[in-house]
């Protein structure tokens, strides 16, 4: 009976809603009284010898099909290659709606469309949103782009300030040993080295640094958003390797803050699928260091150059056919003697070295302008939030069951001079304050100030006093030998360790 209620009042909600849309806001929309005008309306004009011009507008849009005694306003079927395509009443419309919306297993907007036009003419995309807004399940299930907030954009100044490390998981399509990619990025000039590892340990990553430092230098800061504690394990290789190196791990930001790592892998996965295509190969490994160079060839929106010209100051160089010379006479020459008998004066020819200090302004230029543009678009693309907004709070996975929602509706009770809000949930006040990025506001009032109860509890509580098969029961030891013994928790419950139970410690129980 609950269940039949709140559908009811889904309904009713919609209904509201849709009353409040003009019809200059969306003609799509058929009154009962207007429904039953134009099935006479086109029964008359079908009927007429001689037919005005509007009756052949009216024709051209609607006919009218007759089953039993009722009768259905209908898409001309000349222009459905005869299948039947149905006008809605407004009143028919959330019944329509709903059952697709169960159908597809409370699928988002273009799923629901493209299964509601293969019948339905004029239920738009707007009405199917405006629907979805209003479902309180697809609020709490909604998962949400990793578009994070940008307070303070990070602006580097040069060259080996600030550098960023990330891994690439290839297991699916791992090299012989090799099933990891380490990708280490300069922030200022977005310089990326590629390095192909057997493991993700700090140690073998701490390892493949070493060698990249030793041709470009150090960094001041190194930042991952593997996170601090395995960035510290790294730093701490890495001082262990190299005596008198001294380098500070970052401070955590979302991962797709300005110059982070990970949008360069997104361009780096798509270069290795195009070499291995080209070369009809599977060995990525071999492939790292051409997909490395295409990578810091190309042309960086962030910086207004490619990444190899704000490192060297100079465009990249592929021998004489970067030059000025034409591909037949490139061809043709073998030495050194063949060359200066096309080029009469070898220093007047040779390519100019740019000046470094104009890329370097250019590169800081480029960095602050992209700067100023996102924190634009996220002031625009995250409003402040008021008093008794309802809002979703995203769960961690690591704080949910595997079919638990992926939010829980909360109720903004106040906010901070710093501009943190503290949120009051049906189970309780969520006892940290959370910033604009990490909740999202709903288009409807779920939840009231009235219906939070006293108390404080964690985001995790309130998911588990939710959740219909008990919550996240996450598993993790803290083993400091290899995980042999059954005084393992992990081994005692029969799984496997993983990546939160000991950081990078040997393990034979993965």
């Amino acid at each position: 009976m609950a269940n039949v209620m709140c559908v009811s009042d889904f309904k009713t909600k919609f209904e509201l809603k849709l009353k409040e849309i003009t019809k200059s806001e969306c003609s799509a929309l058929i009154s009962d009284t207007r429904y039953d005008e134009l099935i006479k309306e086109v029964e008359q004009a079908k009927v007429n010898s001689k037919k005005t011009t509007s009756e052949y507008r009216r024709l051209n849009r609607f006919d009218v099909l007759t089953i039993g005694e009722s009768k259905k306003l209908i898409v001309p079927p000349s222009k459905t290659n005869g299948d039947i395509i149905y006008f809605v009443k407004c009143n028919e419309m959330f019944d329509i709606l709903h059952m697709a919306h169960i159908n597809c297993g409370h699928g988002g907007r273009n799923r629901m469309e493209h299964s509601i036009k293969q019948k339905y003419k004029n239920i738009t995309r707007d009405i199917i949103v405006l629907y979805l807004q209003l479902c309180e399940i697809c609020n709490k299930k909604h998962a949400h782009p990793k578009k994070g907030l940008v307070i303070k954009p990070i602006l580097s100044k040069t060259f080996n300030s600030r550098a960023q490390v990330d891994l690439i998981d290839m297991q699916s399509n791992k090299d012989g040993n090799f099933k990891f990619i380490l990708v280490y990025q300069d922030h200022f000039t977005k310089f990326v080295s590629l390095r192909p590892l057997k493991t993700k340990t700090a140690s073998e990553v701490a390892y493949n640094l070493i060698d990249i430092f030793c041709i470009f230098g150090a960094p001041c800061i190194l930042q991952s958003d593997n996170g601090r504690e395995f960035v510290n394990h790294i730093i701490n290789d890495l001082v262990l390797m190299w005596d008198g190196l001294k380098i500070v791990h970052g401070k955590p930001r979302h991962s797709q803050s300005q110059g982070s790592v990970e949008r360069a892998n997104q361009d780096i996965e798509k270069i290795i699928y195009a070499w291995m295509e080209e070369n009809q190969s599977r060995k990525w490994s071999e492939g790292l260091r051409f997909c490395q160079f295409a990578k810091n060839n190309a042309y960086h929106a962030g910086i207004k150059q490619p990444p190899y010209e704000a490192m060297f100051g100079k465009k990249v160089s592929l021998g004489l056919k970067m030059s000025f010379l034409p591909n037949d006479i490139i061809n043709n020459v073998n030495d050194e003697n063949d060359l200066l008998q096309f080029v009469e004066n070898e220093n007047e020819n040779e390519m100019d070295v740019l000046n470094g200090n104009e890329n370097e302004m250019e590169a800081t230029d480029g960095l602050v302008a992209q700067a100023k543009k996102m924190k634009l678009l996220s002031e625009n693309l995250f409003p402040p939030l008021t008093v008794e907004t309802t809002v979703k709070i995203p769960v961690p996975c690591v704080d949910r069951g595997k079919v638990d929602a992926n939010n829980v509706l909360g109720v903004i009770l106040s906010v901070t001079d710093d501009g943190f809000y503290k949120i009051g949930t049906k189970n309780g006040i969520l006892s940290s304050l959370y910033a604009r990025n990490q909740i999202f506001q709903c288009k409807e009032q779920f939840i009231s100030s009235n219906d939070v109860p006293n108390i404080e509890i964690p985001l995790r509580t309130a998911s588990t006093q939710n959740s219909l098969t008990g919550g996240q029961e996450f598993i993790f030891c803290s083993c400091k030998t290899k995980c042999t013994t059954r005084r393992c928790k992990c081994k005692q419950l029969n799984i496997l360790c993983s990546s939160k139970c000991h950081g990078s410690n040997m393990c034979s129980n993965k």
